[in-house]
């Protein structure tokens, strides 16, 4: 299982924001999903992509953990 998230560039979010969101989404997802890959990079726009969940019930949750460590800013 993959996820995929890609930041638009022109937000101009910092490498260190970017290795630290990577770090916090792995370590909630893998406690659901231990043998999930998350990758985070800079794009020309932001978007999720979830490859290997096939239960909408997991992408849902997945969505909303994403989002709750975006606007969590205790990492």
């Amino acid at each position: 299982m993959r996820i995929e998230i890609m930041l638009d560039k022109n937000q101009k979010v910092s490498q260190a924001v970017i290795d630290a969101f990577q770090a916090e989404v792995h370590s909630r997802v893998g406690s659901l999903f231990p043998s999930t890959i998350v990758r985070v990079r800079q794009g020309s726009i932001s978007s999720i992509e979830l490859q290997g969940f096939s239960l909408d019930e997991d992408k849902r949750r997945l969505n909303q953990i994403i989002r709750n460590v975006w606007e969590d800013d205790s990492w």
